[in-house]
């Protein structure tokens, strides 16, 4: 993940050279959509043998609670507070809501997303061992992988942008987040919660909406989400307004 721009720490600020930062992350994100693709079709055929490799044996009774432990850093209920706590904090020091609609909107897409992706592809669970796609399961991609890449990691880029850590401490919370990702997959594969590639493929995801987020957040004007909230809703339904308008005097358009 690029260097988000220079405040306290040396980063530009926000949007300078937007056009640059913009294309990089869409590049990246069109990327990760590719492998996405690419992996799910591996996934559903000669990547099963490596699924059922590491379809586990259940862990030791004694290891099961600290497994449960560890499992919840993956949970919204444990993410989300956290995320909440750094969006506050980035909001204070930016003075403006825009880190808190912009992650609003990030966590929004990320479980649209998700829940599309396993209505859709329907994959069965490690439990009773068939890791055959469209039989109605819900285990691909993995939500716990998608959360800790996602939202630890829009943590991370909005402690960069907004609140100006520095170099040392971005790399450090950057690796946190690798951490915390391998530490997902070892817990989820040990409680045969889900499959390996559904782990991968939860991580891909996070990545892609990550990217997506970046590039949304550059694209987006400095005055996209100055003033009160409800200024930025006035404004917001003004534009919807105008948007409408326009339609309906060019219905062809």
């Amino acid at each position: 993940m690029r260097r988000p721009g220079g405040g306290r720490s040396g980063v530009p600020g926000p949007h300078d050279g937007w056009t640059s930062e913009v294309s990089s992350a869409l590049a990246l994100a069109g990327f990760l959509g590719l492998v996405f693709v690419g992996f799910t079709l591996l996934a559903m055929e000669p990547l099963m043998a490596l699924d059922a490799y590491f379809n586990l044996a259940p862990p030791p009774p004694g290891a099961v609670p600290v497994l449960h432990l560890l499992d919840r850093v993956g949970q919204r209920a444990i993410a989300l507070p956290i995320l909440a706590v750094v969006v506050w904090a980035c909001c204070r020091r930016h003075g403006s809501w825009r880190p808190a609609l912009i992650a609003a909107g990030s966590v929004f897409s990320l479980n649209l997303l998700v829940l599309v992706l396993k209505l859709a592809l329907g994959r069965g669970q490690p439990a009773p061992a068939d890791p055959s796609f469209f039989i109605g399961g819900m285990a691909y991609p993995s939500g716990h992988t998608a959360n800790i890449v996602l939202v630890y990691g829009l943590c991370v880029y909005l402690l960069g942008r907004y609140y100006g850590v520095s170099r040392a401490e971005y790399i450090v919370l950057w690796s946190a987040v690798a951490a915390l990702s391998v530490m997902m997959v070892v817990v989820s594969l040990s409680l045969n919660w889900h499959w390996f590639a559904d782990l991968i493929a939860g991580l891909i995801v996070g990545g892609a909406v990550l990217e997506l987020t970046v590039a949304a957040d550059a694209a987006l004007p400095r005055t996209a989400f100055e003033g009160s909230l409800r200024a930025i809703l006035a404004r917001a339904v003004a534009s919807a307004r105008r948007l409408v308008a326009g339609t309906r005097r060019n219905p062809a358009a």
